[in-house]
């Protein structure tokens, strides 16, 4: 443990109710392996004592109860050692259990403390850091400031150059300690750029809200990016998918509305197409000279409109301006005329009606 410390944490809630304990125990557990570097900690977890239950003398059960965790043991390195104790008073804030902590330090330093606030906890910090060696020391600091800043800010840059005095540092090894600090990322804007990037698999605004955001949260702690620049860049996505869908959406009721326009013009060139291809066979159709049947009819009227090359012009000119194809036009005067035969016979009789009518105008 030369180049590491020992960090014991143990609860001393004695009413609270052991879950709750366990779940505390667990969370601290998964805190800390979120952070950069200790990803894969190994853990010693301690069961807590066995309590009487209520109705004590009733026979035991055979199902065994789970095992439940009342404190916990972890190595990690002294670089560490500033995140690490930050990470735990975030989870005395959260928590509010009262527990014991045990820090041993190289070569042979032990420190404990018992308390619930965040705050008193600090003090093992300021403790402890005064043990480290001097390039541990500032490399602690540098990686401080990159967990809270993202990077290591012109101010921040300062106050470490008090410490590389301090310490008594060359100018070269604090440069490669703070090289340290910021890991494969130089900037903060290299971290957005590639926070972004990863961003950019969530193509649903519900995902955000579900295990992909959490995946992303242990991302950014992993790069120190600060939760709150975490947030900004989740909230920049969700702006984005909303003006994507909003798009979306509104370019497809562009699309619907115009083929809803393109549907409107062909049903009236169609109207007006069999309004004028109606007038045209009523104005040509001869009654002497109609089929027996449908199919008699249709082909006995387009051949008396092709007979004459004034109406053969006037249908070719109708299918023309009306930019019907020669399948819409075939379509159209064959429903036309399927309709004037089935009323063939008021046809005729109007026809007959009209000729008569005509013939005794002219004789008074």
């Amino acid at each position: 443990m030369d180049n590491g410390f020992r960090l014991s944490v143990k609860s001393l809630e004695h009413n609270a109710e052991p879950k709750i304990i366990h779940a505390a125990i667990q969370e601290l557990c998964s805190s800390i392996t979120r952070l950069s570097g200790l990803e894969h900690t190994a853990f010693v977890f301690f069961p807590q004592p066995k309590r009487q239950p209520p109705g004590a003398g009733k026979p035991p059960t055979n199902t065994p109860e789970p095992e439940l965790y009342g404190a916990l043991r972890f190595e990690a390195p002294l670089s560490k050692f500033r995140v690490v104790l930050r990470r735990v008073g975030d989870w005395l804030d959260r928590t509010k259990q009262t527990s014991l902590f045990a820090i041993e330090m190289p070569p042979a330093h032990t420190m404990t403390l018992q308390t619930n606030q965040a705050k008193a906890l600090a003090q093992l910090l300021t403790l402890g850091e005064a043990l480290l060696p001097p390039q541990t020391l500032y490399l602690t600091q540098a990686e401080s400031y990159v967990y809270t800043f993202g990077e290591i800010t012109p101010a921040a840059r300062a106050n470490l150059l008090l410490v590389r005095h301090q310490v008594g540092i060359s100018d070269d090894q604090a440069n490669d300690l703070n090289a340290r600090a910021m890991g494969p990322f130089k900037t903060l804007s290299e971290k957005y750029q590639h926070f972004r990037k990863e961003l950019l698999a969530c193509k649903e605004e519900i995902t955000l809200d579900e295990d992909f955001w959490q995946v992303m949260q242990d991302k950014a702690i992993t790069m120190s990016l600060p939760k709150a620049d975490a947030e900004f860049l989740k909230d920049e996505r969700l702006r984005t998918l909303r003006t994507e869908i909003e798009r979306t959406r509104q370019q497809a009721e562009a699309d619907a509305e115009t083929e809803r326009q393109h549907q409107r013009r062909q049903q009236q060139r169609l109207l007006d197409y069999r309004q004028t291809f109606e007038a045209l066979v009523l104005d040509t159709l001869n009654p002497d000279s109609l089929g027996q049947d449908a199919d008699s009819f249709r082909q006995q009227v387009l051949t008396q409109l092709s007979a004459s090359e004034f109406n053969r012009g006037r249908l070719i000119h109708g299918r023309e301006f009306y930019q019907l194809s020669q399948q819409e036009a075939d379509a159209l005067e064959k429903t036309v005329l399927d309709e004037l035969y089935s009323l063939s016979g008021l046809l005729l009789s109007f026809i007959s009606y009209l000729t008569y009518y005509k013939v005794s105008a002219a004789r008074t």
